[in-house]
Parts: C-alpha cells; sequence; structure tokens
C-alpha cells in the first residue's frame, strides 16, 4: 500500500481520524505564534507549526493562550485556512503515530450540510489537494494528497452501518448540528439541514435538555416523524441521548466498530463522522 486512505472530521472543538490502524484524536484550537517566556505544557497534543508560512499553536496549548478568545473558528462551512491547518496536522499526527515513512495520503473530510455544494467542495479540494510542507514542533514533514473526497457531516455518518429505508440522523457539534435524513441510501436534501448552533454556542452549554429541545423543534420543522429511525453522534451525544428519545422513541447511538489487523474495535459516537469518511474513502479511493 503506498498511499493511506483517511477520513478526516476536523471539528471545532476536535479533530478526529480514522485510519487503518486506528483512531486519533487532538483539540483543534488554533492561535498566532508568539515568543514564551514560560514553556508552559498543556497537554500532549501541544503543537507549534509553520504551515505555508503561518507560524502558530495548535491544540490544548491554543485553548489557553489565545489573547482573543480560545482559538475556535466557528461557523456553517469549513472552506478556510484553520480547516487546512486542523486536516495537515491529522495527517501529521497520524503519520508520526502509526506510520512515519509514509508521505501519500487519500482523504475524506466533511462540510456543514447547509454549505455542502460543489462551490464549497472544490474551495475545500483545492485548498487541501497537493504537496504540502509543514513543521510540527520542529519537525519537517512533506505530505502529499493526493485525492480529497468532501461529504455531508451528519450524513458522512450514516456510512458507519449503511443499510436501506428512513434513517435520520442527529449530528451533535460544538459549532453546528447537522440533522440529516438518507432513504435508501440517498441523501434527502428537503429534509436536511445545519442547525448554526452547537454546545459551545449556546448560552448555557450546561443546559443539554435546552439544546435537545432546539433539536426537536427544529427537526420537526423538516417534517421528521417521531417514530423514524433517528441515529445520534457527536460529542455530547450520550448524555443528549434520553432528551431526545422524550420525541424520538427510537433514537440510538451510532456505536461506530473499526477493523484492525490485531481486531475490532468499538469507538465513541464522536468517531462516527470520521469513521463514516473512512468508509467512504476506502469505496472511492483504490
Amino acid at each position: 500500500m503506498y498511499h493511506l486512505n483517511l477520513g478526516i472530521d476536523a471539528g471545532n472543538y476536535e479533530g478526529k481520524t480514522i485510519g487503518q490502524f486506528g483512531e486519533d484524536s487532538f483539540k483543534t484550537n488554533i492561535c498566532d505564534w508568539f515568543v514564551r517566556d514560560v514553556e508552559e505544557s498543556f497537554g500532549s497534543d501541544d503543537m507549534e507549526f509553520e504551515i505555508d508560512g503561518r507560524k502558530g499553536f495548535a491544540g490544548s496549548i491554543a485553548k489557553y493562550e489565545d489573547e482573543f478568545g480560545d482559538g475556535t473558528r466557528y461557523g456553517d462551512s469549513k472552506a478556510h485556512e484553520d480547516t487546512k491547518i486542523r486536516v495537515l496536522l491529522a495527517i501529521d499526527r497520524y503519520m508520526n503515530r502509526f506510520c512515519p515513512q509514509m508521505e501519500k495520503v487519500k482523504i475524506v473530510t466533511g462540510q456543514p450540510i447547509k454549505r455542502h455544494n460543489k462551490v464549497e467542495k472544490d474551495l475545500i479540494i483545492n485548498m487541501l489537494k497537493g504537496e504540502h510542507n509543514i513543521v510540527v514542533n520542529g519537525n519537517p514533514r512533506k505530505i502529499i494528497i493526493e485525492e480529497v473526497g468532501v461529504a455531508g457531516e451528519g450524513s458522512g455518518a450514516f456510512w458507519v452501518n449503511p443499510r436501506m429505508g428512513v434513517i435520520r440522523i442527529i449530528d451533535i457539534g460544538s459549532g453546528t448540528i447537522n440533522c440529516a435524513t438518507i432513504i435508501d441510501k440517498k441523501f434527502i436534501n428537503t429534509a436536511s439541514t445545519t442547525f448554526n448552533f452547537g454546545v459551545e454556542t449556546v448560552s448555557d452549554r450546561n443546559d443539554i435538555e435546552r439544546i435537545a429541545n432546539g433539536v426537536i423543534r427544529n427537526t420537526t420543522k423538516l417534517k421528521w416523524n417521531k417514530q423514524d429511525e433517528v441515529l445520534v453522534c457527536g460529542g455530547k451525544s450520550e448524555v443528549m441521548l434520553p432528551f431526545i428519545k422524550k420525541h424520538y422513541a427510537r433514537a440510538e447511538l451510532i456505536s461506530p466498530i473499526i477493523t484492525r489487523s490485531i481486531g475490532d474495535k468499538v469507538l465513541h459516537p464522536v468517531y462516527a463522522n470520521a469513521t463514516g469518511f473512512y468508509n467512504i474513502a476506502l469505496g472511492a479511493f483504490k
């Protein structure tokens, strides 16, 4: 195998990567570089990077050190420079951990459903595809991204366990919540959308029931039925599921399973999109 296939969910709070060797995750906070008088360690994912002339910090260090907030860019599109940095850091971390001699990769990443159109997807593809020379924590690496696929967030999670019938998906993110409808393996635009709020953007991020009620109200506007099969994923999916089930009685978690040489592994629902993206990559890229 001369290249990696990876599924990369470059979330606003955390990046998740799935490949043939297993999974990886890291905080996706990013801030500009500055001289540190005291070089404190904030987490195992602390990264100092230089990418395309931009120097900065990423990971836990950026969460604490960013003077303009928490180093996170929210919104309903991933077609921006922070996504490129997150994706390249995700690839670098995965290669360092599992296959340090490789440099070629084919990836599928995500875009919120609301902005999942050709123009936005082309922006992401053109931004990522090609050769990148980066430096992370003083270590240079050449990354060649040979192919880029862009799947819808939420709908990508369907490919963890694709099947026929009417499937609704609630993908709970930090900055957005994607709600997707799949009927007989076909994405239905008119019954899917992105809500421009998430667990990190509402006034009380700990009020999970209130966020769940907001999701329920908005999905009923999409004509979702109380008896539909609803699959829930994302970082807060476990704590939100009981509140979702008050309306959607058949709601359940997506529990991704990845196959590795050392055996199968069941992952947290936060990896659902990345696992779905990886399965798409396996089918699309030979």
